[in-house]
């Protein structure tokens, strides 16, 4: 099972004790709706990797360091917005 992250135990209870009063059917929903939470999680932390980016561009040719400094640049800007 995967760790949880800071999650209060009170919230897991909640959603235990909701969990339980469900039918089979719902419950899958529920697994399939996390799966797409999850999914989408996954993709959001690697937005704007180097794999990522070559991946949507394709091959491109930059200088040596070029694109470590483009990548810096986008890095610095996403940490200002999150600062905002």
């Amino acid at each position: 099972m995967a760790e949880v992250k800071s999650v209060a135990p009170e919230i897991l209870r909640d959603l235990a004790s909701k969990l339980q009063e469900l039918p089979e059917d719902r419950l899958r929903e529920v697994l399939n709706f996390v799966d797409v939470l999850r999914s989408h999680q996954l993709q959001q932390s690697n937005r704007g990797s180097p794999e990522a980016v070559l991946r949507h561009a394709g091959t491109w040719s930059f200088a040596p360091g070029e694109l470590d400094c483009l990548l810096a640049d986008i890095q610095e800007m996403r940490e200002m917005e999150l600062n905002r």
